[in-house]
């Protein structure tokens, strides 16, 4: 019961993240009300319940019978096994209702703004900076405890240790190759998670991008030079792995000795 609860929480967040990340500098998040963009009919509530309302309605408007598009359910799915993921792994063993209920509000937060950082950069290929400093403010806060658990000086250092490739490459490029916001990211990475596994996120987002850059060099050979590939979306995605999986550096490393 509570890992289906999970999930419908899971995807009401998602489509959150949806609507924050499509408005965001375009119109109003929390007044203005959602409206079919074909036919501009204001969406009742029941048009707007996450999942149930989009296979109930086959995926099409109930005014106008226009597609809505996969992008709405595939991340309400996403977040939906993401918060499955967070109650089994992290809240399943919880025994303090407070920490429950503070573990739950501070992974919602991440996960809000690294779903609004991802898909925004998708699109546009730019980090909205209130968001960029919410996930320094939520990282740092991670660094803070776990210095305050078991720290020492290599713990404080990690942020620095881990983005140091990426600001060597920012500053060697002059900012050609990477955004800044990259460099921010892995500052992230290495307060979160310290020096082993921050570096596993590393690897992970640079082979993800190796990938994908690779079948979009034989896709869209002629137009490459136009196409700017969004590298966030591999460090979010290299972030959850590794949150979920417990990975690090020198477990990648012995898949190959």
């Amino acid at each position: 019961m509570f890992y289906v609860l999970s999930f419908l929480f899971g995807a009401s967040i998602g489509s959150f993240v949806l609507v924050i990340a499509t408005r965001l500098n375009v119109a109003p998040i929390l007044k203005s009300r959602s409206k079919c963009l074909s036919c501009g009919e204001a969406l009742r509530v029941y048009d707007l319940i996450p999942f149930f309302s989009y296979i109930f309605l086959r995926g099409k408007c109930r005014y106008c019978s226009s597609p809505f598009g996969f992008t709405s359910l595939s991340i309400e799915i996403v977040y939906g096994v993401l918060y499955v993921a967070l109650y089994h792994f992290f809240l399943l063993g919880e025994h303090s209702q407070i920490g429950i209920v503070f573990w739950l509000l501070y992974y919602s937060l991440l996960f809000i703004v690294m779903g609004v950082i991802a898909l925004y950069d998708l699109k546009h290929t730019y980090l909205p900076v209130p968001y960029l400093l919410g996930y320094c403010v939520l990282t740092l806060g991670m660094l803070s405890i776990r210095y305050m658990q078991n720290g020492t000086g290599f713990t404080l250092l990690a942020p620095v240790v881990v983005a140091l490739p990426f600001m060597l490459l920012w500053l060697v490029s002059r900012g050609k190759w990477l955004g800044f916001g990259d460099v921010i990211l892995f500052l992230g990475v290495g307060a979160f998670f310290g020096i082993e596994q921050g570096f596993a996120v590393l690897l992970l987002s640079v082979w993800m991008g190796a990938l994908v850059g690779v079948v979009e060099y034989f896709v869209y050979q002629k137009n490459l030079k136009s196409r700017a590939l969004p590298f966030v979306p591999f460090i979010i995605i290299s972030f959850i792995i590794v949150l979920f999986t417990d990975i690090d550096i020198f477990s990648i490393a012995s898949l190959f000795a």
